[in-house]
């Protein structure tokens, strides 16, 4: 294993070589000990706080009983890096190199992702963000694409900024949702922030919206009471027409409704009530029970809507 450190500390390793250290250092606290020793070492070396014999001469000397392989201390000249281990996994930081990290949720629930300034990015299914290990003092930047909400750290030294393939948002301390599937758009949920796109800007405060419209951004109030219905789990209607909950239905759920009959309009009828942490199925069924008229079948993402006779 200490020929795969070796490796990994010159830049050499195979992604299925980093895999197979990564495994090894999760198996036990000595393999995590005996790692993080020698990539420290490894660092302290290039340091000029350091005299590189006697600091060897002082590791060898720690580690009599261990097999280090001679080859990385051959290449210690080559390379200044340090390893952390965090919750079993590592990230290796070069002195003039911050390694980015991307995480994407492919699963049907949300993923939340901690920043390293205690920031959290809740990701919708589908969606991603690319962030540093680690934030210069003036400025956090990250990217996202997709279905995301941000509770951002308030930090007025160090400006928060989120960029995709079109906007540019930017904030102090606050909370928001941005969305980059299909339409465009931002919603504050507390706070205030910035959003750019080329030489268009605008300031939103809460509750507040920003859509790119055909390059163009246009602000206005949020009245789309579910749309962190995803991040929330509660879907509210208000004498709300069933075209528009079969709307809302079709986002939260990522299902489709079709018609029974040769309209492809909804029924005209209208739903007054809340549902939290429900499944499809049982939301359907709770809907039916209060509309009687509508009968529904579902297979999967499929929901047939039809009229009682």
């Amino acid at each position: 294993m200490n020929e795969l450190i070796d490796k990994y500390l010159s830049h050499e390793a195979t992604s299925q070589e980093v895999t197979e250290l990564l495994r090894w250092v999760k198996e036990s606290d000595a393999n995590k000990q005996e790692f993080t020793d020698a990539c420290s070492l490894w660092y302290s070396l290039h340091s000029n706080k350091f005299n590189s014999d006697k600091a060897f001469a002082d590791f060898e000397k720690k580690t009599a009983k261990k097999t280090i392989s001679i080859a990385l201390w051959q290449k210690l000249s080559a390379v200044a890096a340090v390893a952390l281990i965090i919750i079993g996994c590592f990230t290796v930081f070069n002195r003039n190199q911050i390694e980015n990290i991307t995480i994407t949720n492919n699963e049907l629930a949300i993923s939340n992702v901690t920043l390293p300034d205690g920031s959290t990015i809740y990701l919708h299914q589908g969606a991603s963000v690319t962030y540093p290990s680690e934030f210069p003092k003036d400025k956090r930047t990250i990217s996202a694409t997709g279905n995301i909400f941000c509770e951002i750290f308030h930090n007025e030294t160090a400006p928060f900024s989120l960029i995709d393939s079109n906007l540019t948002i930017t904030v102090l301390g606050t909370s928001f949702h941005v969305n980059t599937i299909d339409e465009t758009y931002v919603v504050v949920e507390s706070g205030k922030v910035s959003v750019a796109n080329g030489n268009q800007s605008v300031i939103l405060k809460t509750g507040e919206r920003a859509d790119l419209q055909n390059g163009t951004l246009i602000a206005s109030a949020n009245t789309d009471v579910n749309l962190l219905s995803w991040k929330t789990g509660i879907l509210k209607f208000s004498n709300t027409p069933l075209s528009q909950v079969y709307a809302d239905l079709a986002r939260h759920y990522h299902c489709d409704f079709t018609y029974a009959t040769s309209s492809t309009e909804a029924p005209q009828f209208n739903l007054t009530g809340t549902y939290q942490d429900m499944t499809l199925q049982e939301t359907l069924q709770t809907i039916e029970l209060t509309i009687p008229q509508v009968h529904y079948d579902y297979n999967d993402s499929q929901v047939r809507v039809s009229i009682r006779k």
